[in-house]
C-alpha cells in the first residue's frame, strides 16, 4: 500500500520531465513524422532519450546529434519492453530522482496535431495521480489471452507517464520484467498488466482522454474514431497503424472509414505532414491494406479538361521504357482470353474524355503513381482475377527478387490494380523507367515499384459503375436485414468474401 505525504506533489517546474522515446525502423531511419513528434515532446521535457532497437542510419544519427538529443542504440530484442527496460537501467535510479515525471512513449503515435501544452497543463493539475496515460483500452475478451481471455481496462502502452512517488516500485517492475519475444508477449506481459499491477499496489491512475466517453461503444477508441478524439477531446496524437491496420479488423469494429476520415481532416485542417507520413509508410506496409483503409478509389469526372496521356504500345513495353518525370503514360494490358471476360475487359479501355479525366486525378493527388480501371462487377471476373493472381505469385516473387523489391505483401489478396484494359502511370513514380512488360504477369510489378518509391496505386470508375456497386452493397444489406438470426453470420461471410476472394469460390 502506498502512503502519500501532503508535500509529495509535483514541483513548479512543469517541464521537469524525462521522456523515453522508443523507436524502431528496419533501416534505422527517423522519418519526418517521427522527428515531428520528438521535437514537440522535447519542448515539454527537460531531457528526451531516443532509444532505437537496432542501428540508426547515418542521417538519423546526424539529426539527433545536431539537435542535441541523447540517443541509445541497442540490440533489436524485446520490442518496446526491452527498449524501456534498457533505457531505465541505463539512466539509473539516482538520475531518475531528479525528474518529477518519466514518460514512456513510442513511435507508433504520430502527431501532435493539437498543442501538447493543453494535455500537460491539464494533467499537471491532477496531483492526486501517481501515473497516467494518453488513452485507454476498455475491457474485452480475446482468445489470445487464454481460455477466459479477459483483458482488463488499461492505459495503452504507447504513452504512459509515471510520477516520482512510484519510482521504487516502477524500477522493480522493469528489473523483474521478462523480455517478450512477440507482439502478443508484449501485450500480455506489459501493456495489459501494467495498469492493474500498479493499481493493485495502491497507486492511482487516469487518462487524458475521458474514461467514459466511449465505454460500451468502442474498446479501442484511438483506432476506431481518431478524428473525433482530436476534434472533440483535443487528443494530440493518433496511431500510425490507422493507415495500415488489417482492414478485416476495421470492418469488425467500425464502418471502415476511420483512416480516410482522419486523413482528410489532417490534410485539410492541420499543418501535420500527413503526406510525408504516408510516403514513409508505403514501403514498409502492405499496399493492399493501405489502399483499403484510405479508400484509394476514385470517380472519373467526365468533361474534365487536361492533357491526354502519352500512349505506349505493347511493342514499346517489351524491352522497358524510360519515362519523363513530368508525364503521365497509358499502358495497354490484357488479362483474359475467355470471350465473356474479354468483353468486360474491353469496357476498361478508357479513351477520349475518360482518359483526360483519369490524367486529371494525377494532378489532384500528387502521391498517385499508378491508376487503373475498377474491376467489373461481373462475379466471374472477380473469381478469374483472383485465380490469375494466385497463379502469377511465384513468377512475381522471382521478379521482385531480381529487382530487389523487398516489400511486404498480402498474398491472399491481389494488389490494387491491374484489373485489365489499361494502366496509367506517373513518370516520377518510376525514376528508373518501366521494366520489360511482356505478359500480364509483369504488370503486377508496377504497383510495387511505385510503392517502393513512395507512391500509391488506385482504381477509378464512372458514376454509373459506382452506383451499380452501391446497389450491390444495398442488396446484400437487404438480405442481412431479412435473414433473421442468420444475419450476423451472413455479415461475417460477406466481409470474409470481400477480404479474401478465395471464399467466394467455396
Amino acid at each position: 500500500m502506498v502512503h502519500r505525504m501532503k508535500s509529495d506533489t509535483l514541483t513548479s517546474v512543469t517541464n521537469n520531465r524525462l521522456v523515453i522515446y522508443f523507436h524502431y525502423d528496419p533501416h534505422g531511419q527517423a522519418d519526418t513524422a517521427c522527428r515531428f513528434a520528438v521535437q514537440a515532446m522535447r519542448e515539454q521535457a527537460r531531457v528526451l532519450l531516443f532509444v532505437h532497437n537496432g542501428t540508426l542510419s547515418s542521417s538519423a544519427r546526424c539529426w539527433l546529434t545536431e539537435n542535441k538529443i541523447s540517443f541509445l542504440e541497442r540490440e533489436n530484442e524485446g520490442l518496446d519492453v526491452g527498449a524501456y527496460r534498457a533505457a531505465l537501467l541505463h539512466i539509473g535510479r539516482s538520475a531518475l530522482d531528479t525528474f518529477d515525471e518519466v514518460i514512456l512513449m513510442n513511435y507508433t503515435l504520430a502527431g501532435p496535431v493539437t498543442p501538447l501544452q493543453e494535455m500537460f497543463s491539464r494533467m499537471d493539475t491532477r496531483s492526486d495521480l501517481d501515473f497516467w496515460g494518453l488513452s485507454r483500452h476498455y475491457a474485452m475478451r480475446s482468445r489470445r489471452f487464454g481460455a477466459h481471455g479477459l483483458v482488463p481496462e488499461h492505459i495503452q502502452s504507447h504513452f504512459i507517464a509515471v510520477r516520482r512517488r512510484m519510482y521504487d516500485d516502477f524500477l522493480t517492475y522493469w528489473q523483474d520484467m521478462q523480455l517478450p519475444k512477440s507482439y502478443e508477449d508484449s501485450v500480455r506481459r506489459h501493456e495489459t498488466r501494467f495498469t492493474a499491477h500498479f493499481s493493485d499496489l495502491g497507486y492511482k491512475w487516469d487518462t487524458f482522454l475521458d474514461k467514459t466517453a466511449y465505454r460500451g461503444i468502442f474498446v479501442n477508441p484511438i483506432m476506431a474514431c481518431p478524428k473525433d478524439l482530436i476534434v472533440t477531446h483535443r487528443c494530440p496524437f493518433f496511431k500510425r497503424r490507422s493507415f495500415f491496420t488489417p482492414y478485416a479488423d476495421e470492418l469488425r469494429r467500425t464502418d471502415g472509414q476511420a483512416a480516410s476520415t482522419l486523413y482528410r481532416y489532417l490534410k485539410q485542417e492541420t499543418s501535420f505532414p500527413v503526406d510525408e507520413l504516408i510516403a514513409s509508410l508505403l514501403p514498409a506496409h502492405p499496399l493492399t491494406a493501405m489502399a483499403q483503409n484510405l479508400h484509394w478509389h476514385y470517380q472519373l469526372q467526365e468533361g474534365t479538361k487536361s492533357e491526354p496521356p502519352v500512349i505506349l504500345t505493347p511493342e514499346e513495353l517489351q524491352n522497358g521504357v524510360k519515362l519523363s518525370a513530368d508525364s503521365i503514360y497509358c499502358l495497354p494490358t490484357s488479362l483474359f482470353q475467355q470471350p465473356t471476360l474479354r468483353l468486360y475487359e474491353q469496357e476498361l479501355c478508357w479513351s477520349g474524355s475518360l482518359l483526360c479525366a483519369a490524367v486529371n486525378l494525377f494532378g489532384e493527388h500528387p502521391m498517385l503513381g499508378v491508376l487503373g480501371p475498377a474491376m467489373p462487377l461481373y462475379p466471374e471476373y472477380a473469381r478469374a482475377r483472383y485465380r490469375l493472381w494466385k497463379n502469377d505469385l511465384s513468377a512475381l516473387r522471382r521478379s521482385m527478387a531480381d529487382l530487389d523489391l523487398q516489400l511486404p505483401m498480402e498474398e491472399n489478396q491481389p494488389l490494387p490494380v491491374p484489373n485489365g484494359g489499361i494502366l496509367l502511370v506517373r513518370g516520377s513514380a518510376f525514376p528508373k523507367g518501366l521494366p520489360p512488360l511482356r505478359s500480364h504477369k509483369d504488370f503486377w510489378l508496377l504497383p510495387l515499384l511505385a510503392q517502393k518509391n513512395g507512391f500509391y496505386s488506385a482504381d477509378a470508375e464512372m458514376s454509373s459503375q459506382m452506383a451499380a456497386r452501391a446497389d450491390v452493397y444495398h442488396a446484400l444489406l437487404w438480405q442481412v436485414q431479412t435473414s433473421g438470426g442468420a444475419g450476423k453470420i451472413f455479415v461475417r461471410r460477406i466481409k470474409h468474401a470481400i477480404l479474401d476472394p478465395k471464399e467466394a469460390d467455396e
